[in-house]
């Protein structure tokens, strides 16, 4: 049974609407466009209608109050059905089940079961084969009615499926059918898949043996091609180490021929520098005479232009006096013209003065006779409008008075309805609070275990998360650690394998080193290693003292000459190559002069000295001190450039960046890749790396305790969270059941106090509304009495007020047309006086215009008086000007002169010093160019070694040591040459190659075979599907003919109750599968022959289809029927066949119509009115029958 709906912003409801419905008939009224089909809408829509039409509407958002003038539109929409489910024909464990739906102007939709979130789906489900669904038959309209008089079969099919209950077969065998063709279609995929990697295999498979091919040539092509790489490389090193001391012999003779370069281009600059200044001054003082000859000329011909400007001043002045004279003698004759028209306007004046007195008399007149008319005519209207308003007050009150009386009448029967009312409510209201007494003592105390319960379990899962996040950020260090360790280690290994095979120094020192690393006896022999090796360097110096060794980072440092000699002998007899060595017994190591290092020191960005930067052992100190000695660093090449030209360019300057201001001036910098980076801070780094690992393997061993701790936690957390949610999950499955339980209680209680309310209120309400009644209807029969006599009175009056009104007209006109006379005459005399001041006016501009202009002439006579003065002084002091310039440019002359003389004196002797200072310039420049040539060589050669490492590293990824430890041993450069070329060959041969193949290969095979797995699992599968739909259609079947046997049986018997004989049935047609047949209703009503329902008149075809309704209806009774004007087209007489037929089941069903038919109001047990007091807003109002009735008798 359907207990209430609840509606709020839904079409024209925008107001929370609840409806109660009861047992037996429910009748919905009001008068067309009220709003009743919006109810019937409204439980459409809750149950899920998706189509805006079949609401009435275009779109969704229509169902939303959109507003009125007003009132403004609403944002969502909600309705709640409350069905009651004590019989349990809904598959839910609820007594009371609400269903609702909200939609929102956004879009968002939200469907609830019992303030649940649900799904759309779950509400089908839920009221599926119950009749109550949308393909179901409980709610009947217009459109429901055309669908069963549709000529379209399968229009009216789903009402026989969801009588005979296979809706739910129907809707397991569409899912079937969905789940099939989605096999079928990946059937599809997955055979084009297959043929798309069988197709891919056999290619792919050429591809990985030519890859494997490609494998072995290339590994012999790479040992060969390393070993011919190796021999190229040691031959170019033996080239270096010659060019090595031819460099350092070269440099040597340029620092000194730099030195004199030096001496010879100071001496020049000073005296270019004198020569310059004194051509700056010559230049100068030309200038200055040049200007002063242009002045001298300007101030001749201002003389001139003074004098003219002066003869021009005095002859304006004449003219001006002139004018002066000619308009003084205007403004006196515009004055005596402007005196003898002011008589003549006084004349006009007085004659209007006498006429406006005469026309203040007449208007004093007029408006006598006129107040009196107006007095007269108004209390005429005031007459006539108190007996008009008398009149209407008399029927007023006599309408009034029989309205009170039919009102009285109806408050009487009602008043008896309320009192009976009243007396089983009570009853009913003490029952309910005992109830809801006992369901609030057991909902507060599972509320309260449910409250300790989610505390508990908040605090437990905020355990579990923070022992999560916990043990992540605990694994995530120690990963961390253990990549930085082992990065480490191969950073460490990488730099231990380069510093035992001294890579990075030059061809000749490796193999010298390796050489006596391998016989042990370095040490012995007086030998410390390569000067790079021996020195401790600051990082952030690393570059600057690389740069500041440059080629000295490859001297062996030694002990005596012998040592030295020997170690020369056994690479000359090896002809490993060339090393310059330094013996520290005999080295003189070279000091920076004492005064140029304290000058130095104050420089801006001094560091230091090379050599005092640096570290070593003491024994190999002479050696640091030969190499690095002599070199200063600087910041920046600034500072390096600034601090060179303080010291005359006397030592070797290096900036933290690497760039040079070598000893003499010259400059290196820029980016090289010949640099030696990184065997400098390679020792340093080697220890530093060490020390940081083991600082990483103590905390890693401190992580590793606390990660097994915190996951021992996390698990015993997890534990506790998971029971704590179990025993929340059983509360709160208890507090859903009672709370369902409370809320309808508690709804019921609520309904039944407003019920109880509204009878009282209304009750107290009509008995003071009775008592005001009376004393009303005897007030309003004496007041109607004196107000008839009042009216008689007036009528009198305004008689005697029309006839004075006609006389004092006649008066009013006579006074009007003497005004008129009067103001004529003085308008003409207005325009008399007009014409006088129009021309005393322009004779008064004219005059003004003169005076004005006089004013003028005098202000430019005084203005030509201070020019006549201005250009007297003007011209006399251009000509003191004039003399003074002349004398200054005399003297400028005789400056000029002399200090030509002493330009070419100086020109001479600077001549002389340039001779010189070529000289030294051509020796300079032949020794750079050797030097340069020589450094060019030296470069050439460590980029042809870096060109054939790194073409070794692009090319096969080796570096050297990897690249002499993989390299293959050659007998003869040619045969090996030739071996090399065939192998290319034999590679180019084999075209492009698929490095990838070998692993695809493999991976393709594996996907096809995983491939044809899935689909004889499909297959299976699809195998399944097909047996459940012939199951399904089998029971479809059996269940849709037995209950259209008993539909038809039924149909029969309801048509001839109804039609009060006659027959009718319904067939299946066309096909021989009862679920695919067409369903025609034939029918013969009394008198008639059977025939199509087509062929029937409107009446009848309606009657017919409400037959088949209540056919079904008998058959599969539904829990509660919704009939929205399906008995409109019928006449008074089956009006009342319907409903006795309705009164028949209103025992076993609950029966909602919604209807404008008096006889089906009058079967009703209860009445809802709606109404539409405001415009556009609906409004319910609910009643008995009986008491309707008797209002509206």
């Amino acid at each position: 049974m359907l207990k209430s709906l609840e509606i709020q912003g839904f079409k024209s409801f925008p107001e929370r609407t609840e409806l109660v419905f009861h047992e037996g008939i429910t009748a919905i009224v009001g008068p067309n466009g009220a709003g009743k089909s919006n109810i019937t809408d409204a439980i459409r829509w809750a149950l899920g209608e998706q189509s805006a039409k079949s609401l009435r509407g275009s779109r969704m958002e229509d169902v939303i109050f959109s507003g009125t003038a007003q009132r403004r539109a609403v944002s969502f929409t909600e309705v709640t059905l409350t069905l009651d489910n004590s019989n349990k024909i809904l598959p839910i464990d609820y007594e009371t089940v609400y269903i609702t739906r909200r939609y929102y102007r956004s879009g968002e939709s939200e469907y609830l079961i019992n303030k649940t979130p649900c799904r759309l789906r779950d509400i089908n489900e839920l009221l599926m084969d119950t009749g109550i669904g949308l393909d179901g038959y409980s709610i009947v309209g217009q459109g429901k009615v055309d669908e069963i008089l549709s000529s379209r079969s399968e229009d009216r099919r789903a009402v026989f499926e969801e009588a005979s209950g296979i809706v739910q077969f129907r809707t397991r065998k569409e899912e079937a059918l969905r789940k099939l063709r989605r096999s079928e279609q990946n059937l599809v995929r997955i055979d084009d898949l297959l043929a798309e990697l069988n197709d891919r295999a056999v290619p792919l498979a050429k591809q990985a043996e030519d890859a494997r091919s490609h494998v072995d040539l290339a590994t012999r092509f790479k040992q060969i091609d390393a070993a011919l790489t190796l021999r190229q490389i040691s031959s170019i090193e033996l080239q270096q180490a010659k060019r090595s001391d031819d460099l350092e012999l070269t440099k040597l003779d340029l620092d000194e021929a730099r030195g004199e370069q030096d001496d010879a281009r100071v001496s020049h600059a000073s005296a270019v520098e004198l020569v310059d200044s004194l051509e700056s001054r010559i230049d100068s003082e030309q200038v200055r005479f040049n200007e002063l000859s242009v002045i001298e000329t300007e101030k001749s011909g201002l003389e001139a232009l003074y004098r003219e400007k002066l003869a021009a001043s005095k002859k304006n002045s004449e003219s001006l006096m002139e004018e002066r004279n000619r308009l003084t003698m205007q403004v006196m004759a515009f004055e005596h013209e402007l005196t003898g028209r002011a008589s003549r306007r006084e004349n006009l004046i007085e004659r209007k003065r006498q006429a406006m007195r005469e026309l203040t008399a007449a208007k004093e007149e007029f408006a006598t006779v006129e107040n009196k008319l107006n007095e007269i005519q108004l209390h005429s209207a005031e007459a006539l409008e108190k007996r008009d308003k008398l009149s209407e007050r008399a029927f007023s009150l006599l309408a009034t008075y029989r309205e009170r009386a039919g009102e009285k009448q109806a408050l009487d029967s009602r008043r008896d309805h309320v009192r009976g009312d009243l007396h089983l409510l009570d009853d009913d209201l003490a029952t309910m609070a005992e109830s809801l007494d006992r369901l609030h003592l057991e909902a507060d105390t599972q509320n309260e275990v449910i409250s300790r319960t989610e505390v508990e379990a908040a605090a437990a899962k905020e355990s579990v998360q923070r022992r999560h996040e916990e043990t992540d950020a605990i694994d995530a260090s120690l990963g961390e650690t253990i990549s930085e360790i082992q990065r480490l280690r191969y950073e460490s290994e990488t730099l231990e394998r380069l510093e035992a095979s001294f890579e990075g120094y030059q061809r000749p020192v490796q193999l010298l080193m390796q050489e006596l690393k391998r016989s042990q006896n370095g040490v012995n022999k007086g030998i410390y290693g390569p000067v790079g090796s021996l020195l401790s360097v600051p990082e952030d110096l690393t570059r600057a003292i690389e740069v500041a060794l440059g080629a000295s980072t490859h001297h062996v440092v030694c002990d005596t000459f012998d040592t030295a000699k020997e170690l020369i002998d056994m690479l000359r007899r090896t002809r490993a190559g060339r090393v310059t060595f330094l013996p520290v017994q005999s080295i003189e190591s070279r000091a920076i002069d004492r005064a140029i290092l304290e000058k130095a020191s104050r420089a801006a960005g001094w560091i230091g000295i090379a050599s005092d930067l640096v570290t070593c052992d003491p024994i190999i100190e002479p050696a640091l001190l030969f190499t690095l000695g002599r070199t200063m660093i600087v910041e920046t090449l600034d500072d390096a450039v600034q601090l060179s030209e303080m010291i005359r360019r006397s030592y070797t300057i290096v900036s933290l960046d690497g760039d040079v201001v070598h000893r003499g001036g010259s400059m290196t910098g820029g980016w090289s890749s010949n640099m030696t980076a990184g065997v400098l801070g390679r020792p340093a780094r080697i220890r530093e790396i060490g020390e940081r690992i083991k600082t990483l393997e103590e905390r890693k061993v401190e992580i590793e305790a606390k990660l097994d701790e915190a996951i021992e936690n996390l698990k015993r957390a997890a534990a506790e969270e998971e029971s704590l949610l179990e025993r929340l999950a059983d509360a709160k499955r208890q507090q859903l059941r009672l709370s369902g339980e409370v809320t309808a209680r508690e709804q019921a209680y609520e309904r039944l106090l407003r019920t109880n309310g509204e009878l009282k209120t209304e009750a107290a309400a009509i008995d003071g509304r009775l008592g005001e009644l009376v004393e009303e209807m005897k007030d309003l029969e004496e007041e109607r009495t004196a107000v008839v006599s009042e009216r008689d009175e007036a009528a009198l009056f305004v008689i005697q007020f029309e006839t004075e009104n006609r006389e004092r007209a006649v008066e009013r006109d006579a006074c009007r047309d003497r005004l008129t006379r009067l103001k004529v005459s003085i308008d003409s005399i207005d325009e008399s006086i007009a014409d006088f001041d129009s021309l005393t006016s322009r004779t008064g501009n004219e005059k003004e215009h003169a005076e004005m202009r006089l004013k003028s002439v005098d202000r430019e006579l005084e203005e030509q008086s201070h020019l006549i003065d201005k250009s007297r002084r003007d011209l006399e002091d251009n000509r003191s000007a004039l003399e003074k310039a002349s004398a200054e440019r005399e003297e400028s002359q005789k400056t000029i002169t002399l200090l030509m003389e002493k330009r070419e004196e100086e020109s001479a002797l600077q001549r002389q010093l340039l001779v010189k200072m070529t000289d030294v310039n051509d020796r300079v420049s032949r020794l750079s160019a050797v030097y340069e040539r020589q450094m060019s060589e030296f470069a050439r050669g460590r980029e042809q070694i870096d060109d054939q490492l790194n073409r070794l590293w692009e090319t096969h990824g080796w570096t050297r040591l990897e690249a002499e430890r993989e390299a293959c041993e050659i007998s003869s450069v040619s045969k090996a040459q030739s071996e090399r070329a065939e192998l290319k060959r034999r590679i180019d041969l084999l075209g492009p190659i698929n490095h990838n193949a070998v692993a695809e290969y493999e991976a393709l095979s594996e996907r096809i075979e995983y491939m044809t797995a899935q689909r004889e699992d499909i297959e299976k599968a699809g195998r399944g599907l097909e047996s459940v739909i012939r199951d399904l259609d089998r029971s479809m079947r059996e269940q849709f003919s037995k209950t259209f046997e008993d539909i038809n049986r039924n149909f029969s018997q309801v048509f001839s109750e109804l039609f009060s004989g006659g027959q009718a049935e319904i067939v299946l047609e066309g096909d021989e599968d009862v679920l695919l047949a067409d369903i025609a209703i034939r029918a013969q009503p009394p008198g008639k022959r059977l025939q199509r329902l087509s062929l029937l008149s409107g009446g009848e075809r309606c009657l017919t289809a409400i037959a088949l309704l209540f056919a079904i209806l008998k058959l599969k009774p539904a829990p509660f029927c919704v009939f929205d004007e399906v008995e409109s087209a019928l006449d008074d007489a089956n009006v009342q066949r319907f409903t006795d037929y309705v009164r028949r089941y209103a025992w076993s069903m609950q029966f909602i119509l919604v209807t404008h038919r008096k006889g089906t109001m009058e079967a009703s047990d209860r009445l809802y009115g709606v109404t539409m007091q405001e415009r556009g807003i609906s409004r319910v109002l609910s009643m008995k029958l009986s008491s309707a009735l008797s209002y509206g008798d």
